[in-house]
């Protein structure tokens, strides 16, 4: 049975998992580089813009791209939020609030990864 998603769209839904899990590892951190999760959480936001939102959903069944979009626009709407996590974060000064900022951008990224895996298993 062949993949119902196109080897390109596996490729690059393959890659921006790998590079959220990267993102997760440096969210639980004990010692979180801001800067350089704010640095990564853009490149990874860039990939998904410039390599997986300019897909061609033409080569795709039309009822697996539908879900295909759907869960892209679930993912860009989850990354733009992200950002503002991070942004959050970084403003915290008060450990309470560091640490509830970092729960919730790990659990975001947990949503994210979700999605990929969906998307993957399509």
């Amino acid at each position: 049975m062949r993949p119902m998603l196109p080897n390109l769209y596996y490729q690059c839904y393959q890659k921006l998992s790998e590079l959220l899990k990267g993102l997760q590892q440096a969210a639980i951190a004990s010692e979180i580089e801001i800067p350089r999760l704010r640095q990564d959480v853009l490149a990874t936001q860039q990939y998904f813009q410039q390599q997986i939102a300019s897909l061609d959903s033409q080569e795709i069944d039309p009822e697996v791209e539908s879900r295909v979009r759907s869960l892209q626009t679930e993912i860009s709407k989850q990354l733009n939020m992200l950002n503002m996590d991070v942004t959050f974060l970084q403003a915290a000064r008060q450990p309470q609030t560091l640490q509830t900022r970092q729960q919730q951008i790990t659990q975001r990224l947990q949503t994210l990864v979700g999605y990929c895996e969906a998307i993957l298993g399509i």
